[in-house]
């Protein structure tokens, strides 16, 4: 069986054509050099050298495998170096996103903090995404984590999720509503128009049949449903007063727009998400620290 040790001092002998020299190089006996020639030229079938009393030489033999080995080195050497990087890099940086109207920064810092506890030194790269263009990156994988609603979980096989925290459900309507006064309530809304966000690589049908199913859980019966093609058109058209929406406490349009809202009694699961062969180790260290914030675990 050809090993390292031997091709290494294959290649040394060929550059020295010195059995002394080699040794010393390879930190070895010259007793030791010579086994490992010997143990080679047997295993190839070859004689690589020429010895004699006066000089070391390459046979054709030699010649050839030493291009071989030579150009093995080199490649094996490459492909190390590119390797190590490949790891370095992505070791180094945990890459992940969330949807751009979730107000999560503080849970996601804490997070992020307790993973740089076990591994200093670790880069974070997050970003806010719409919900299409999050889902679309987490399948390239360009996001090895994302962070999302339950209903928005990426359909792809091979997938672990972990629950990061649960938000109260809040209906939003328009301040230009002259029902949506303070003394009023979701329940006071439940025949308006129900507008719904379509889901990444999701049919009209689908939308709407998530949509009614929504609705039935929550007992409204609207007048119509409308379907936005994304979570930022749906909140527009609540703004200028085409429907309701529901949405959480996390959402910075529920916190900072001119919407009202009013609670619902119920809570919608954030999520977390990434590949279960997922290679980089930290990835699932943030998912469990994520989970921890949520459950109040330290």
């Amino acid at each position: 069986m050809i090993n390292e040790a031997g091709i290494r001092c294959f290649l040394t002998l060929a550059q020295t054509l010195s059995f002394t020299e080699t040794a010393r190089r390879t930190y070895m006996t010259q007793q030791s050099v010579s086994k490992y020639i010997a143990r080679l030229e047997k295993d190839l079938g070859f004689q690589l050298f020429i010895r004699t009393h006066h000089y070391v030489m390459l046979t054709k033999a030699g010649e050839r495998f030493y291009a071989l080995f030579s150009d093995f080195a080199e490649r094996f050497s490459a492909a190390m170096d590119e390797t190590r990087q490949y790891y370095d890099e992505m070791y180094g940086t945990l890459h992940f996103g969330y949807l751009e109207w979730l107000d999560i920064t503080k849970h996601i810092g804490q997070a992020m903090k307790q993973v740089q506890q076990e591994r200093p030194g670790l880069r974070f790269a997050g970003e806010r995404q719409p919900q299409y263009e999050l889902n679309v990156l987490f399948s390239q994988r360009k996001l090895e984590l994302i962070i999302t609603y339950r209903e928005f979980a990426p359909r792809e096989q091979g997938i672990l999720r972990a629950k990061v925290l649960d938000t109260p459900l809040v209906l939003l309507v328009s301040g230009d509503d002259p029902r949506a006064t303070e003394d009023a309530s979701a329940e006071d809304f439940k025949n308006n128009p129900f507008i719904k966000a379509a889901a990444s690589a999701e049919t009209l049908s689908e939308s709407k049949l998530r949509a009614m199913r929504q609705c039935r859980e929550l007992g409204f019966t609207p007048s119509e449903l409308i379907i936005s093609p994304n979570l930022e058109s749906a909140y527009m058209a609540t703004e200028l007063g085409q429907g309701v929406l529901v949405s959480t406490m996390l959402s910075r349009m529920s916190l900072n727009s001119q919407l009202r809202c009013y609670p619902i009694g119920q809570t919608e699961e954030l999520l977390c998400f990434w590949h279960e062969d997922e290679e980089n180790p930290a990835v699932a260290g943030f998912a469990r620290c994520l989970e921890q914030k949520e459950s109040g675990k330290e």
